[in-house]
């Protein structure tokens, strides 16, 4: 059985705007939304990080 996050991110540089997505590997995944890997996510937001 596999198992998923739902994820919400927030950006460092305009904290109102959030991403929220559904990933296997959240490591993995914030890591690739802070390469530019993403391509939904503004370049110029990042970097995201998890709300605590």
């Amino acid at each position: 059985m596999q198992f998923y996050y739902v994820y919400r991110l927030v950006s460092i540089k305009a904290t109102n705007r959030h991403y929220t997505g559904l990933t296997e590997d959240l490591s993995a995944r914030l890591a690739k939304h802070n390469r530019g890997e993403v391509p939904h996510i503004s370049f110029q937001l990042q970097p995201w990080v998890e709300p605590v």
